[in-house]
C-alpha cells in the first residue's frame, strides 16, 4: 500500500507543476473538478502510506 501511496503523492506533485507552470492539465477530463485533483490525489497518497505502516 505504501508504493500505490507513493505514486499517488507523486502524480499529485505532477499535475501541481505542470498545472501551474507548463499549463497542462493531465486531469482535464473531470471537468470542473480538476483543479482539486492534486490536492486529492496528494492526501489519498498520503493516508495509504500512513496506514501501510501500521
Amino acid at each position: 500500500m505504501q508504493i500505490l501511496g507513493y505514486i499517488l503523492i507523486g502524480l499529485g506533485a505532477l499535475d501541481f507543476i505542470l498545472g501551474n507552470f507548463a499549463n497542462i492539465n493531465l486531469t482535464g477530463f473531470l471537468g470542473a473538478a480538476s483543479s482539486f485533483t492534486p490536492i486529492a490525489l496528494i492526501v489519498v497518497g498520503g493516508l495509504l502510506t500512513q496506514t501501510g505502516k501500521k
